[in-house]
């Protein structure tokens, strides 16, 4: 599994720097692309792939209760070809 701390470890040893600039800079990107998404503007990271807001209408939760839940945002991940080929032949 790939976390926060396992990044900042290849970061760092990748660019020879220490865990601590690695852990900043992590932590800046992180900010710049969660407040770009919150503001409802698209992503995109080439060889990756982009993320996007896709706006959900409101609808009835469930039959039984008739609660609404209101419109809203969803966050979408498309991933780049090279990226969904790759995942497509390890799972095939």
């Amino acid at each position: 599994m790939l976390n926060k701390a396992s990044l900042m470890q290849k970061i760092s040893k990748t660019t020879k720097r220490p865990l601590r600039e690695a852990s900043m800079c992590i932590d800046v990107i992180f900010d710049i692309m969660s407040d770009a998404i919150s503001r409802g503007e698209r992503i995109e990271l080439r060889g990756f792939g982009s993320f996007d807001v896709r706006k959900v209408a409101a609808r009835r939760a469930t039959i039984i209760n008739g609660t609404i839940v209101p419109a809203h945002g969803r966050i979408v991940f498309r991933p780049c070809q090279k990226l969904r080929q790759s995942v497509w032949n390890k799972v095939n």
